[in-house]
């Protein structure tokens, strides 16, 4: 899955958004989130995070479109190469976009060295896994960087 991410990282382009949050430090937070769809992430419209920017990263997107295109091809493959090339060259960039979408997340999951879900990414060094609600992990990144303080 993260190979895909290696071929495609040229085709991305990366935007950081930033967390403007309410945590005691008062520090802004560039908070993503690597999950699927069928893991959500809960606690997003939590008071305690009203006002935050969180990108969230759904890391089986490419998946979902490869096989939206693989679809009920022949069996044969030339005309299996033909059909799928046909179908490629007639995308839409509303078709695309979402596997762009899905690309920068696996180009990101890349760049933070992440290698499961869900996890969530502070500031591009911290990270949080196996946790699905963003209160419970943004209450562990917060008690894990008081605890660096000196």
């Amino acid at each position: 899955m993260l190979a895909i991410a290696h071929v495609l990282f040229a085709l991305t382009l990366f935007g950081v958004l930033i967390f403007g949050d309410a945590l005691q430090a008062g520090e802004p937070l560039s908070i993503e989130v690597f999950t699927t769809p069928e893991l959500r992430i809960s606690g997003k419209t939590d008071r305690r995070l009203q006002g935050a920017t969180v990108i969230v990263h759904f890391v089986d997107g490419l998946e979902h479109f490869e096989s939206a295109l693989s679809e009920d091809l022949p069996a044969d493959a030339g005309v299996a190469r033909v059909e799928a090339l046909r179908r490629i060259g007639e995308l839409s960039d509303a078709r695309v976009a979402p596997a762009r979408s899905a690309a920068i997340g696996l180009a990101t999951a890349v760049q933070y060295s992440v290698d499961r879900y869900p996890a969530i990414v502070f500031d591009g060094a911290a990270v949080v896994y196996g946790v699905a609600d963003m209160v419970d992990a943004v209450a562990r990144y917060d008690a894990w960087h008081q605890a660096q303080l000196p």
